[in-house]
This record gives C-alpha cells, sequence and structure tokens, in this order.
C-alpha cells in the first residue's frame, strides 16, 4: 500500500485503530454533508451528527472488532476488505468503498 493518498491512508489508520470509535473515524477528513449507506442494517445517513449516532452506536452496541483484511485505492475509491466480530462471536465480510472528493475528503460511503 505504498504511494497512497492522505484521504486513504487516514482510513486505513483509522481501520487499524477502530477499536478508538468515533474519535479515531473523526480524524478522517470528510465533508460535513458525507454520506454512509448500509443496505444489509437500512442505514442511510448524511453527516458526522447521524453517523456518530446511528453508526457508532450499531457498532457499540454490538461490540464490533474490525480486522483489515486489504485495502485497495482505484481512482477516487477506496475499497476495504474487513473481518467485523460481534459480541456473540459471529463474523461479518465486509467491503466498504470510499469515495473522495477532488479536495481529499471522504464523501460517501458503502458497507456492503
Amino acid at each position: 500500500m505504498s504511494n497512497i493518498s492522505v484521504a486513504a491512508e487516514a482510513i486505513r489508520y483509522y481501520k487499524i485503530n477502530a477499536s478508538g470509535g468515533y474519535a479515531e473515524w473523526s480524524k478522517v477528513p470528510c465533508t460535513d454533508d458525507y454520506q454512509m449507506h448500509v443496505p444489509s442494517m437500512g442505514f442511510d445517513t448524511v453527516g458526522p451528527v447521524e453517523n456518530e449516532k446511528i453508526i457508532f452506536g450499531w457498532l457499540t452496541e454490538i461490540e464490533a472488532k474490525q480486522e483489515l483484511v486489504d485495502m485497495v485505492e482505484f481512482g477516487c475509491y477506496v475499497t476495504c476488505y474487513l473481518h467485523i466480530s460481534d459480541k456473540d462471536g459471529g463474523v461479518l465480510d465486509v467491503v466498504e468503498v470510499f469515495k473522495i472528493n477532488d479536495s481529499g475528503k471522504v464523501e460517501e460511503i458503502w458497507a456492503l
């Protein structure tokens, strides 16, 4: 993962330190109205307040632990391949796609 953008490096750092929760995520450069979509859960959030309440509320509730398996940056997209385990021992294989705008900020995220 050499020669990656500042945004991709911030995303990678967050994924490696995801146990720090929203405090770590908030270090990733994002637009004020970035969107996050988690179709399997019916989550569609806009902005940091909704993201912290809905997404990070859910992650905290299930005691999620994230393991970054791989990350690929391709053009304006950063794709993370993750294993996410929960308090009940379940493990999800998740792909997250981050769209980065021309200013180097995350503007949209899909967790699939």
